[in-house]
């Protein structure tokens, strides 16, 4: 059984150190103390157990109450994903558009570069617009909108906020009332997982770059988790934190990874807590001269970065969630919202995790491709709660 995360005062505390840039967070090697082999053994074996759970194609688990989706035909959505120029954001929202068309719903894509008050622009013109649902996806701060949120409540528009809250936790209390659904994001999961894998790939003696992006609200505790998954199973283990917002990822992240490793020659995993950074991280690597001596490990599946493991295999480990999947859940949350049925509670569509290395990346499609590599068991589950569409 997995432990209990953190709480949310001592996610604060361990994520502290990401705020203001480079910040070395194990300076030894031996990860600070006596360490005996029987401790590093037994976090290898917990590593290899934990990332065996993963490896097969994952199934279709969600319970919930079914509902006509062909209803929804004649609807608007409106979308704002949290940075258009984030090959991933843009991915989920396009497999989303699909799904909503096949089933007779117009969709309408914000495009914006990450900036607040961006969003806050896009909720307002929905608004003008009297659009039947607005989705803020993938990682918008709400937080940061809430008078322009504040506006759709009382235009009667309901808000879903989809891939942002972390798995088992609840929208942050300023924002109830505002937002009507979401769908969870299983990202500390996720993030446990990369750390495991480089356990498992250094036998126990890895030495990180973590790059984070902090304004993204599940960041910090995305980080807390692979911090605290680092410090009960790698006592050897020693890793750096810096933190790029997305703002800067195509203009920051190659100098960072490059100045880390020129600083610390050590260092033998990049750690992306999304894997789009890894776009720019494998740049800093070659950029260093570290190729074949530095892996890049990290979250999403982005069948761009994707392909970035399948040609030169700087990446060695992706966890994927597979994003027609993730469309088909907000799509899901979406047309429960629009037809007045009660949506799924805290966001639980149970949407999995799958590992994507050598061994199977060539079922992703050469290239990769968003709906592959994962099986389809997505699509008899949701319809089987849906129904057909026209286009079925």
């Amino acid at each position: 059984m997995r432990h209990s995360l953190p709480g949310r005062a001592a996610i604060a505390a361990l994520a502290f150190s990401a705020v203001f840039g480079l910040a070395a967070c194990s300076s030894d090697g031996s990860g600070g103390g006596d360490v005996s082999d029987a401790d590093v053994t037994a976090g290898i074996e917990y590593a290899r157990a934990q990332l065996a759970l993963y490896e097969a194609d994952p199934e279709f688990t969600l319970e919930a109450e079914p509902f006509p989706m062909k209803d929804i035909a004649g609807k608007t959505i409106f979308a704002i994903p949290t940075n258009s120029e984030n090959p991933y954001n843009v991915a989920v929202d396009e497999e989303s558009k699909k799904v909503a068309e096949s089933y007779g719903a117009t969709w309408i894509e914000y495009t914006n570069q990450g900036q607040p008050a961006q969003w806050a622009t896009g909720v307002e013109q929905a608004v003008n617009q009297k659009v039947d649902l607005i989705i803020l996806s993938q990682g918008v701060d709400a937080s940061l909108i809430k008078p322009a949120l504040e506006k759709a409540d009382a235009a009667g528009i309901p808000v879903l906020l989809t891939h942002t809250i972390l798995r088992g936790e609840p929208v942050p209390a300023d924002l109830e009332g505002l937002i009507d659904a979401t769908t969870d994001a299983p990202l500390s999961e996720a993030n446990r997982l990369t750390v495991d894998w480089m356990i498992d790939r250094t036998e126990g003696e890895g030495n990180a770059l973590i790059i984070t992006s902090n304004e993204v609200p599940p960041a910090k505790a995305e980080v807390a988790a692979m911090e605290d998954e680092i410090a009960q199973y790698c006592p050897k283990c020693t890793y750096k934190i810096v933190n790029v917002p997305v703002t800067e990822w195509a203009t920051k992240i190659q100098s960072e990874v490059q100045s880390a490793l020129s600083a610390d020659p050590n260092i033998n995993f990049i750690l992306p807590i999304y894997d789009s950074m890894s776009l720019y991280a494998q740049s800093g690597i070659k950029a260093a001269g570290k190729t074949g001596q530095v892996e890049i490990s990290s979250v999403n599946g982005t069948p761009a970065v994707l392909k970035i493991q399948q040609d030169d295999g700087i990446v060695t480990m992706n966890v994927g969630e597979s994003i027609p999947w993730l469309a088909w859940a907000t799509m899901d949350q979406a047309g429960r919202l629009l037809l007045n049925y009660d949506p799924v509670p805290n966001g639980a569509q149970e949407t999995p995790l799958k590992l994507i290395t050598a061994d199977n990346i060539d079922e992703t499609g050469t290239p990769p491709q968003p709906d592959k590599g994962y099986g389809t068991a997505y699509v008899t589950g949701y319809e089987a709660l849906w129904g057909p569409s026209d286009q079925s």
